[in-house]
């Protein structure tokens, strides 16, 4: 009996404890886990504020002189030395100044002999133009005199009547006057000059160096005025305007070097399905055959947020910090990728947007939110 009442009770014992233990693992898992915040994955958040952003095309292109010349000789002949300068690259000239200069005393002496014969020319038909043609004698007379075979010839004076021009045409007047016209044009070649202000990029003719007619001798170019081609895609073209304006990429503190569309061309390439645009640079800080980097502006998008390509998962939504502290994700509309960044819409304002990357990010993870 008492050994009855003994193994009776050590079972109450049993379904009591038992009993203890189950309630208490069930009020274990009803309730929240404690977290330590020392535990928890820090993240740096950013507050979103939507406005409007600017949709720019970033392209690469190199920049060419807008004005540019091959200097070609037309004639031949021993280089003459330069008084000031030397024929030399990085050598700069002023417009109108002399490039180089051709030795021209052998043809310079043919032309002072043609300028000869026609001043002969005029003397011998001077009696005969004052009896004939006394209206124009003292046109004549006074282009006589002030002709000289060291100088260029003027215009002749233009004749009164039908009968005085068959007369000079007769006489070789008129034929000997463009004769020694186009020799002074060929004498002009001899000194070739600049046609604007800049500087020779290319040309290393010694002194005494011989020439020949048709020797490319070096390239002149406009320091100051650049331009550089660069291909837009056909479905952004009808955004470019002439004369818009156009930046390039300044290189560590220097400010942005403005420039403005110039030229688009109207042929598509086939390949590519870009529209080549041309824009012009006035700065003398730039150099020629130099890569730079353009920003082409193509407008604006209104209510909406730029974000760094990273941040963007699947290219539809990206993560944010609830209420609760814990990540969610945001559903967003990609508008605009450049190389680095996106410009999204469907980001409400007030947003906790997760800028920093989280190993094994996933939604539901509790985390504490740091704002930069």
């Amino acid at each position: 009996m008492r050994k009855s009442l003994i193994s009776v009770g050590f079972g109450l014992l049993l379904l009591i404890v038992g009993s203890f233990v189950s309630n208490l693992i069930i009020n274990i898992n009803k309730s929240e886990p404690n977290y330590n915040n020392n535990s928890l994955t820090s993240v740096y958040i950013k507050v979103v504020k939507n406005n409007s952003n600017k949709i720019e095309i970033e392209r690469n292109g190199k920049l060419q002189s807008s004005n540019r010349i091959s200097i070609i000789s037309e004639v031949q002949g021993i280089k003459k030395k330069h008084r000031n300068k030397n024929f030399k690259e990085g050598e700069r000239f002023n417009r109108g100044e002399t490039l180089i200069e051709i030795n021209s005393d052998e043809f310079n002496s043919t032309v002072k002999q043609s300028r000869s014969e026609l001043k002969n020319l005029i003397a011998s038909v001077l009696p005969d133009i004052k009896i004939d043609y006394t209206e124009n004698f003292n046109k004549w007379k006074n282009y006589f005199d002030n002709l000289s075979v060291e100088k260029p010839i003027s215009k002749i004076p233009e004749s009164a009547s039908e009968k005085e021009n068959l007369f000079l045409v007769g006489r070789g007047i008129e034929s000997s006057y463009y004769k020694v016209k186009n020799l002074e044009e060929r004498l002009s070649k001899y000194h070739i000059k600049a046609p604007f202000n800049g500087i020779l990029v290319k040309g290393n003719i010694s002194d005494g160096a011989f020439i020949v007619p048709n020797q490319i001798l070096g390239e002149f170019i406009d320091p100051n005025n650049f331009e550089v081609g660069v291909n837009i895609p056909v479905n952004h073209i009808e955004k470019i305007k002439l004369n818009q304006s156009v930046s390039i990429i300044s290189e560590g503190d220097k400010d942005d070097v403005i420039g403005k569309i110039k030229r688009i061309n109207r042929k598509v390439d086939e390949m590519t399905q870009t529209v080549k645009i041309f824009i012009e640079f006035n700065n003398r800080n730039l150099f020629e055959g130099k890569f730079v980097e353009i920003k082409v502006p193509l407008g604006v998008i209104p209510n909406s947020q730029l974000i760094s390509r990273s941040l963007l998962i699947n290219d539809k939504y990206v993560f944010v910090a609830n209420k609760d502290n814990k990540i969610s994700k945001a559903y967003v509309q990609p508008i605009f990728y450049n190389k680095k960044n996106v410009i999204v819409t469907g980001l409400e304002d007030g947003t906790r947007l997760i800028t920093s990357s989280v190993s094994g990010i996933y939604e539901g993870m509790k985390i504490k939110v740091v704002q930069r």
